[in-house]
């Protein structure tokens, strides 16, 4: 212990190297370390950032279908295991954007947008379901989808 601020540094860069190194979520956060760093820290100067993003060059992705369709499945079956009413729950995707739409326990919203939000190749996620407070709510519109079209266009 002849240096003690040798120590602690090493052992710090040991904790960051484990915590972006990590096989499971590594690789997300090195991602949002990547984007921090394209697009400049908060709070710094703007007109530094804008010429910056001025000359950066936007990638344009291709739409993979079978992509798309692995990242569907994927989500699907997340919502089999973390919804009560997985059927009442419409998954699209588009170009690695998930938008989640149909009806969700209030409860169990916040949880499953989490977990969605985790699913490997996801680029955004966008919210459109309804919470209801009770399941009786959900599972009554789930059986009479003609009351349920006609509550929507009313």
């Amino acid at each position: 212990m002849k240096h003690p601020i040798g120590t602690l540094g090493a052992f710090l860069a040991g904790a960051l190297a484990m915590y972006y190194l990590d096989p499971e979520l590594g690789e997300r956060r090195r991602a949002l370390l990547a984007d921090l760093v394209r697009s400049g820290l908060p709070g710094g100067d703007r007109h530094a950032r804008g010429r910056i993003s001025r000359r950066s060059y936007h990638r344009v992705t291709q739409a993979d279908p079978r992509t798309d369709a692995e990242l569907r499945a994927r989500v699907q079956d997340l919502l089999g295991r973390a919804a009560s009413f997985p059927g009442a729950i419409q998954v699209d995707v588009e170009n690695g954007t998930v938008r989640l739409s149909g009806r969700v326990l209030a409860k169990e919203r916040d949880a499953l947008l989490h977990q969605v939000q985790q699913t490997p190749g996801l680029q955004k996620l966008v919210n459109a379901m309804s919470s209801h407070d009770s399941a009786q709510e959900i599972a009554s519109r789930q059986a009479d989808p003609a009351a349920a079209t006609a509550t929507a266009s009313a």
